[in-house]
Parts: structure tokens; sequence; C-alpha cells
């Protein structure tokens, strides 16, 4: 995952001239875009282990909640994801020359928030396309609609920490990405239980 994300920033630092203001133009969704290519890579081998040994039906036969399932889950791919961003970042600011400065505390703030919705997301439908045939391409087929929103918000508030707007115009991105995210575990924990016995 860290190999592809480094992959996808270089192959963009090659591709445009950036610095200035065209970092802050698209350097936030070049950013994110290898951050969520990064995702679905992890997500496509998250349930590969379990399905292969069969060891997901005896988790299912195991006595307990079905969400704990889905909660570890998304909490190893949250900390996947996080770590692949914790890597990418100083490659990040060394490829398109970026300073460092008090942007990296909001900016570590919004990677949180939008790791959490990825993988909040991510993971359910990781779990409805792991017994598919095609599931390497039906995942981000069905994903990638499902977090345009979080994923909008996502680049908008990278774009205004890169600028230093730390104030109001920030904020409105912040809550939607951690309702985004509350609004997908719940429904998730609600829902796993069917989506894995698909």
């Amino acid at each position: 995952m860290s190999f592809f994300s480094l992959l996808v920033l270089l192959v963009f630092n090659f591709s445009f001239e950036l610095g200035g203001a065209a970092l802050h133009e698209i350097g936030p969704g070049v950013l994110w875009s290898a951050f969520v290519f990064a995702c679905l890579l992890g997500l496509n081998r998250s349930f590969a282990d379990e399905r292969e040994n069969h060891s997901l039906d005896a988790l299912l036969m195991a006595p307990g909640d079905r969400g704990a399932i889905y909660l570890g889950k998304m909490a190893a791919n949250l900390i996947f994801l996080l770590a692949v961003e914790l890597i990418c970042l100083p490659f990040f600011a060394l490829f398109f020359n970026l300073s460092p400065g008090f942007f990296i505390l909001p900016l570590l703030g919004v990677l949180v928030l939008g790791s959490a919705c990825l993988s909040a997301a991510g993971t359910l439908f990781a779990a409805l396309s792991s017994t598919m045939r095609l599931r390497e391409l039906l995942l981000p087929l069905l994903l990638l609609p499902i977090i345009l929103p979080a994923l909008i918000s996502c680049v908008k508030a990278t774009g205004l920490v890169l600028d230093n707007q730390f104030g109001p115009a920030l904020y409105p991105h912040l809550k939607m990405l951690a309702v985004y995210a509350i609004v997908f575990v719940t429904l998730s924990l609600m829902l796993f239980e069917y989506a894995i016995e698909e």
C-alpha cells in the first residue's frame, strides 16, 4: 500500500509542475487520490485470508456479536491506512516542495477523520464483495460513489489546511467527516451480519 501510494505521488510529481499556487490547487487531490487507491488495495485483501482458510465460518459460528468482527476489521484497515499516510506525507512534502509548518497538526486531524470514513465504508463493502468472483473490480465500483461526499470534504479540508486557513471555513468539512464516519459505523454495525452471510 505504501509503495503504491509513493508511486502515485511520484507519477503526479513528474506529470505536473507542482509548487506555489499549483500545489494548493491540485495537491490535496493528488494526496487523497494516492490514499484512496492504496485503501482499495488493502480492502481487497481485508477478508481474503479468512475466505481462503474458511476462518470466517469459524468466526461466524463463535458466540458473540458479529459487529465485533466488523469493528476489528475496520480498526485494522484504519491503522494500516494511517500508517501509509504517515509514511507518504513526508514524501508528499518533499516531492511538492512543501515547507513544514503549523499546518501539520490540523492536517493530521483531517487525515484521521478521512481515514475513518474510508475504513468505515470500505470494510462493509469489502465484506459484501469478498465472495464475488470479480471482487477486485466490483469493490471500487461499489465504494467510490459512496465515499465521494467524504472524499470531497477531505480534499477541501486539506486544501484549506495547506492554505493556512484554520478558521470557520474548515469546521464544516471536519463536522461532515465526523458525521459521515459515525453514520457509516452505525449502519455497518446493523448491516454487517447480513452482508457477511451472503
